[in-house]
């Protein structure tokens, strides 16, 4: 009895549903606090996030406004396409990791608890963040969602 319990509780806790924490309906927009962290190097910012399209569509700006990158995001195809890159991001190496980084992001949401996948830890936090370590190279991506409400001066 009490395995069977156990069964259903550890079974009910595998499917549930994830939290749609990217927007998924079309011309549906919402900005994140957004902290990358690249060994010793730091990016903070702002990321704006729209549904357009069937796409996922977003810019990543830093604290000055201006833009470290763009990205769009094929959920059918399950992969970003990165534009407009800075000089100091616009490296292969550093392409190739941003955009399987954040198809991973995009594809998983937010799900209670931390998972491992590729070698990437993903949890949600207790404070409503995303985060993602990538842990072979030192990475760490934070999406913290910004209040909707908030005054607008």
């Amino acid at each position: 009895m009490l395995s069977i319990s156990l069964l259903l509780a550890v079974g009910s806790a595998a499917a549930s549903p994830r939290e749609d924490f990217f927007p998924d309906g079309e011309g549906e927009r919402r900005e994140y606090a957004v902290a990358l962290g690249f060994g010793e190097a730091r990016l903070s910012g702002v990321c704006v996030v729209k549904c357009m399209e069937g796409a996922v569509v977003g810019s990543l700006l830093n604290e000055f406004g201006i833009r470290a990158f763009d990205f769009r995001y094929d959920p059918k195809r399950g992969r970003v396409r990165l534009s407009n890159l800075t000089a100091f991001l616009d490296r292969w190496y550093i392409r190739r990791t941003l955009r399987r980084d954040l198809a991973l992001l995009l594809q998983c949401g937010a799900v209670s608890g931390e998972r491992v996948v590729r070698g990437r830890s993903i949890r949600l936090c207790e404070d409503g963040s995303l985060e993602l370590n990538h842990m072979r190279r030192a990475l760490s991506y934070r999406f913290t969602p910004l209040d909707p409400n908030r005054d607008e001066r």
